[in-house]
Order: structure tokens, then C-alpha cells, then sequence
């Protein structure tokens, strides 16, 4: 089966379970733990498809690698081994992710410096992109890339302003280089 369609199906089973029982916010937290945990120890993936490791024992692992979880996200943990679905939990958790920001109106974005910035200058972007009258909910995520220079990154949705130092020499280098193939 398509790994998109299993993975957005359990993710919205998912979802509506956890509305159900009123646990939405607090498993949009465990899959983000989930997710920074598989990407983080590669070996976890290897663990959980592996034959010979037991499934109680896989269960543990996965609520091992969200501590403080409700009892929600045990059942899951319990569902997706018991149905053999283990190799699909990153993007499980990703479809869940997304799932939940659209249903609570949140709009991940991404801001790129090449220093780290406090959470003032954050709220202030923030500020900034949201449009008054709005309901939308911004998720900063804050990305330290010293190969930028200076300035910062903005990525939200599929839209990009770059307007770092990276990027302002690279178009001076190339109208440098463009002028110079006109000369000879």
C-alpha cells in the first residue's frame, strides 16, 4: 500500500480519536517528540522493523521516546506495532503534524539566521507576518545556518524570502561575472 495513504489515514484516525477524547494538543506534542526522536537516533527505525524484537518491547521503545504521554498515544503505539505498521511512523507523525496545524489554524514557519535570535526578536516576526484580523496561529521554528553571513531565511508555506548576506553577494558575484562575458 502507498506509504502517503497509510500514513494519513492513521494520522487522521488518529486525530479524530484524540479529539474525541480531548487530547488533540497534547499528541500534536508527542508526535513532534516522536518525530525529532526517529530523525535523532536512526537506529530506532532499524528496532522497530525488526522481526525478532518483540512487540511489547517496541511499544516500550515508543513510549520510552515520548515520556509523559497520555495514555492516548500508548494505545497508538499499541495499534500501529499490533497492525505491523512501524515503518510508517515518521510519516505518520508528519501527516499528523500537518493534519493538526490545519485543523487548528497553524502556520509553521521557518526563520534562518546566521546567529541564534531570542524570543523577542521571534514574537516580533511574528508580529509582522500575521495579518491583522487574523486567526492564524504562527509556529516560529528558529534555524542557526552560519553559511548565511548575516540577515535571516523566511520560509512559510511555499513561500521564501531570503534576505541574507549569502545570497546578496551571490547575485552581486553573478551580475559581476554576467557583465564581464558582455565586455569579452
Amino acid at each position: 500500500m502507498n506509504t502517503g495513504i497509510v500514513s494519513v489515514r492513521y494520522a487522521r484516525a488518529l486525530l479524530d480519536y484524540c479529539k474525541e477524547q480531548q487530547v488533540q494538543e497534547a499528541m500534536y506534542a508527542c508526535m513532534q517528540k516522536l518525530l525529532k526522536t526517529i530523525l535523532e537516533v536512526e537506529k530506532l527505525s532499524d528496532v522497530l522493523i525488526n522481526p525478532s524484537v518483540s512487540d511489547s518491547e517496541k511499544v516500550g521503545l515508543l513510549c520510552d521516546a515520548v515520556p509523559d504521554a497520555p495514555p492516548q498515544y500508548r494505545r497508538f503505539a499499541q495499534l500501529v506495532v499490533k497492525q505491523e505498521r512501524e515503518e510508517y511512523l515518521r510519516y505518520i507523525a508528519h501527516a499528523y503534524l500537518s493534519l493538526y496545524r490545519k485543523d487548528a489554524g497553524i502556520l509553521p514557519v521557518k526563520l534562518t539566521t546566521a546567529v541564534p535570535v531570542d524570543a523577542g526578536l521571534s514574537q516580533r516576526v511574528a508580529q509582522l507576518m500575521k495579518e491583522p484580523g487574523s486567526d492564524v496561529v504562527l509556529e516560529i521554528e528558529n534555524v542557526v545556518d552560519s553559511s548565511i553571513i548575516g540577515g535571516f531565511l523566511l520560509e512559510a508555506n511555499s513561500l521564501r524570502l531570503d534576505a541574507s548576506v549569502k545570497s546578496a553577494l551571490d547575485r552581486i558575484e553573478k551580475k559581476i561575472v554576467d557583465n564581464s562575458r558582455r565586455l569579452v
